[in-house]
């Protein structure tokens, strides 16, 4: 069975401490055959502590280098994980260009403020908070088509001050843009992410949760990648197994992987 990656990050993410070297090194000594590096690249991201701007062009060397060292043992794809708003769409797209086999699109923002820190929360309430940020994601992709999948799409529920992180298909309204979210990426060609890192905030599911996932299914989504969104080494692939015998359970017979923006699909 051919095993893949498709959400990584080495040290040219803020937020990460793994050489790409060493990054390439541990998918090759958990037996991946390929993976996506895909670092963080955000436009006027809204916390002044940090900083998400990828140097394209060392970035681009620098995996390329990788993808000569590790010839043979690990295919390595250029990746970016971008992060989008609705009023940088022109700005993304001008930093992409043609440079990348595979995009996530994400949002760690929503309404210019960020996520992460709190800001976007402070003058909703939970419920309205989620539907808020669905309503921002809506808003991107029917205006933006220059991304492979949408990253963690139920991202929102890891943020805010909150005694509990409910399924957004637990709310009529959220269910509802949700589905339209999910009828526009399927109707562009385009794909959800699988995220891992969602079983740290909720044991049972990824990020978008099973629920979301049923119905990307039935609706006849069909692009699907799965990621383990690591900035160390120990989380890569982390949760896999458990994850494809889900998706197994749910329909889905393929993931898939991306050459120059095409998708390839690889049976579960």
């Amino acid at each position: 069975m051919y095993t893949f990656d498709y959400h990584l990050h080495s040290k040219f993410s803020a937020d990460s401490e793994m050489t790409m070297d060493e990054l390439c090194q541990t998918a090759v000594d958990k037996g991946l055959d390929e993976i996506a590096i895909t670092d963080h690249h955000d436009i006027d991201y809204k916390d002044n502590t940090i900083e998400f701007l990828l140097d394209k062009n060392k970035y681009l060397k620098e995996i390329e280098k990788c993808q000569q060292r590790y010839k043979g043992d690990l295919v390595i794809k250029k990746g970016v994980e971008i992060g989008l708003q609705s009023h940088i769409l022109k700005e993304c797209n001008n930093y992409l260009d043609q440079d990348f086999d595979f995009i996530i699109g994400s949002f760690h923002t929503a309404e210019k403020k960020d996520l992460y820190n709190g800001d976007f929360f402070k003058n909703y309430s939970q419920w309205e908070a989620y539907i808020q940020y669905l309503k921002s994601v809506l808003e991107v992709v029917r205006n933006y088509d220059n991304y492979s999948v949408i990253g963690h799409l139920d991202i929102i529920r890891r943020y805010g001050d909150f005694n509990t992180q409910p399924d957004l298909m637990e709310n009529n309204k959220a269910a509802e843009l949700i589905r339209e979210i999910l009828k526009i990426i399927i109707r562009k060609d385009k794909g959800l992410e699988v995220n891992t890192s969602g079983y740290r905030i909720d044991a049972k599911n990824p990020l978008p949760s099973f629920e979301i996932l049923k119905l990307y299914y039935k609706l006849g989504g069909k692009i699907l990648t799965i990621g383990s969104d690591s900035h160390t080494p120990d989380k890569v692939t982390n949760k896999f197994n458990y994850t494809k015998s889900k998706l197994k359970e749910i329909g889905f017979k393929e993931l898939t992987t991306f050459a120059k923006m095409k998708p390839v699909f690889h049976k579960i």
